[in-house]
Order: C-alpha cells, then sequence, then structure tokens
C-alpha cells in the first residue's frame, strides 16, 4: 500500500493502536488517536508513560487504524519535549478537533499533565483500506 493512501486512511480514522518495544522486545500495544501533519503521525502522550519510555529506547513503531478497510504504518517514533512542544500541541489539537476555546488553559493543562508528541515518520504501509 502507499504510504500516502494509508496516511489519507487515517486522516479519517485517527484512532486506532500505537505499537512500541519493550526492552525484551516483547510489544506494548496503546489506544490513541493520531493526526497527520506534514506527512508524518502525530500523537500526543504524557512524558513518564512507558510508550515514550520505549520509543526513546528504541524508536521501531507501527500504528494500526481501523477493521474492515484498515492500515498499518510502521516507521521510526521521535519524542518532541522541547521549547517548541506547546506550539507542537496545538498544532495536533487544531488538526484533530479545530481550534481550542481557551489556548491559555489548554497550555497550562499540557504543562502540568506533561504532554509530548510523539512523530512518527512512515517508512512502510500495509492495509485492507480502499485508497
Amino acid at each position: 500500500m502507499d504510504i500516502e493512501a494509508a496516511l489519507e486512511h487515517i486522516r479519517k480514522n485517527g484512532a486506532g493502536t500505537l505499537a512500541t518495544l519493550f526492552p525484551d522486545g516483547r510489544p506494548h500495544l496503546s489506544v490513541v488517536f493520531a493526526s497527520v501533519v506534514d506527512g508524518a503521525l502525530w500523537i500526543s502522550s504524557r512524558q513518564p508513560l512507558v510508550k515514550a519510555k520505549n520509543i526513546r529506547r528504541d524508536q521501531r513503531v507501527a500504528f494500526s487504524s481501523g477493521i474492515g478497510e484498515w492500515v498499518t504504518v510502521e516507521g521510526t517514533g521521535h519524542i518532541h519535549d522541547g521549547d517548541d512542544v506547546l506550539e507542537r500541541l496545538r498544532t495536533y489539537y487544531r488538526t484533530a478537533r479545530g481550534e481550542h476555546p481557551d489556548w491559555n488553559e489548554y497550555d497550562r493543562a499540557m504543562i502540568r499533565d506533561q504532554r509530548v508528541i510523539i512523530e512518527i515518520v512512515p517508512a512502510r504501509a500495509y492495509g485492507g483500506a480502499r485508497g
């Protein structure tokens, strides 16, 4: 499957499962919501969670979305938690839901919850979705 076709499916069906790897190689699965931003998948997560820790250690990830018509994107995961994280989190929110009614409140919640952006750069896609 073409990566762009997979991303188009995810634009319409962002809910799915993120797979990362525990240190011993076992898969760790998390239910998440992915937005497509500049040809990559963006997922909001909390810094202390297992998925973020796993990606910091081993960047191999996969995201799968859909039943019946489904796609899986494999790629490299990156954690964004630097000075621009609030702007990235705003971009993620806007892409997924539009404008927030109170961006200051949103920013405070993101800081309080230690939110980061997981970015998945796609390397391969496969699935049963129709383009």
